[in-house]
Formats: structure tokens, C-alpha cells, sequence
């Protein structure tokens, strides 16, 4: 992959995503952040945390609350595994390996991309829903 314009770390700008019936919603707040990693060789990792998640009140990782397991989770995504480019049709292709939420393993997630200067565009293809569709648009930046 040798010249591959996504090689990099790319940091989080902004995360929101667009029903078509016109609402906006923000998955992990209005102020994420996050840190995408492609390593030029076809591998990549990705993570996204919504800012302002409680600590545990215990310290320990292993016993939190039921409700502090649920906001921390429901605040975080982590993925990782294989990439393709598909420049002729503006798509990347993520070969999900691991995840956090282990519905995502062994998915196939295709990505809309743009480049904007040092900016990266990626959007989500349609997901559909019961009521209206969902588009989600990540912008990342160089970091």
C-alpha cells in the first residue's frame, strides 16, 4: 500500500449522524474525541470516547456498578483489523478483526471517504432503522 494517503493517526474532530427524516443526533456527545490509525500496510484501529464519563467509584475495572459498566461502555467504541481502498469509488472497506461491541467481529463496515486538506470525511453507508435511516459522519483530523 505504498503511498497510501490514510497512512497515519488521525484525531477526532467531530462525530454526529443524520436521520433522513432530518434529525441530528451525536452518538458520544457533542464534544468526542478519538484516535484512527491506519498503519499503511492494510491494518487499522480506531477508537472514539465521549468526554465526561464517570470513574468508577470502586477504582477497579472489574467492579463497576451496573449502571457505571453501562455508561462506560454505551460511551466508547474500539475496533481494529484490515482496510482496502477503493479510490475509483470514493470507499474505504474496514474488515473488523476485534471490537468492543462483539456484534462488529467479523463485520464488513464500508466507509464514504473525503479528503478535505488534512482532514479526512468518513461516512457510515445508510443503517437502517425502524422509523428513518442513519448516515454517521466522522471528520478526522491529522494529528
Amino acid at each position: 500500500m505504498a503511498g497510501d494517503r490514510f497512512a497515519g493517526a488521525w484525531r477526532l474532530l467531530e462525530c454526529y449522524g443524520k436521520w433522513s427524516d432530518g434529525r441530528i443526533s451525536y452518538p458520544y456527545g457533542k464534544e468526542p474525541t478519538g484516535l484512527l490509525m491506519y498503519d499503511g500496510h492494510g491494518s487499522f484501529s480506531g477508537q472514539i470516547v465521549a468526554n465526561g464519563r464517570p470513574a468508577f467509584q470502586s477504582g477497579n475495572l472489574l467492579k463497576g456498578t451496573a449502571e457505571e459498566i453501562k455508561t462506560a461502555f454505551e460511551g466508547y467504541i474500539a475496533y481494529y483489523g484490515t482496510y482496502e481502498v477503493d479510490e475509483a469509488n470514493g470507499q474505504m472497506t474496514h474488515h473488523v478483526e476485534g471490537s468492543l461491541f462483539p456484534n462488529w467481529i467479523g463485520d464488513v463496515q464500508t466507509r464514504i471517504f473525503q479528503f478535505e486538506g488534512e482532514r479526512l470525511r468518513l461516512n457510515t453507508l445508510p443503517i437502517k432503522g425502524a422509523k428513518a435511516d442513519l448516515t454517521v459522519t466522522l471528520l478526522w483530523e491529522r494529528a
